[in-house]
């Protein structure tokens, strides 16, 4: 079986923008953790932005290597058929550069793991600190849903620009 080359593509501006997003988001919640820390003093409190700047740094390998992983594991690769429907005849190029823009998806999975770090530290440190219920379960319920759209919207995004 041949092996599918592609031109390599940085990531589109939007997604290099929301990787940082991400960054800003996980350290601000590792601030948060730190500020809950002092008042309460449960050290599992690092747990969740643990948890969350290891998601992080996954995707920003999977996005970093991206052509590497298409090239030699193309298995390991879930893309949408959408790549597959943008036809040969439509220019090598114009399937690199929709393969790069897949990725802005992960970027924005970057950047809405950053969020629900931060809401998940401070609810759970605000649920310690008060002794109460966390208030913020509709919250994580909002951002799921509003990853959802985005990625849906991103990939419609793709389709119109060169599945037609």
């Amino acid at each position: 079986m041949a092996i599918k080359r592609l031109k390599r593509y940085g990531l589109e501006g939007a997604a290099k923008i929301l990787v940082v997003v991400g960054f800003l988001l996980i350290l601000i919640s590792w601030i948060a953790g730190a500020y809950y820390f002092g008042s309460v003093g449960k050290l599992a409190l690092f747990i969740v932005p643990l948890a969350f700047t290891c998601v992080l740094a996954i995707l920003l390998l999977v996005i970093r290597y991206r052509y590497t992983l298409f090239e030699k594991y193309p298995y390991l690769m879930n893309l949408p058929s959408l790549f597959y429907r943008i036809k040969a005849s439509k220019g090598k190029d114009n399937q690199s550069i929709a393969f790069s823009m897949i990725f802005t998806v992960h970027a924005l999975a970057i950047a809405f793991l950053g969020l629900l770090s931060l809401v998940l530290t401070i609810s759970i440190g605000s649920s310690i600190k008060s002794s109460s219920a966390s208030p913020f379960l509709y919250t994580y319920f909002a951002i799921i849903a509003i990853l959802v759209l985005s990625v849906l919207l991103q990939y419609r995004r793709i389709y119109v620009r060169f599945a037609k």
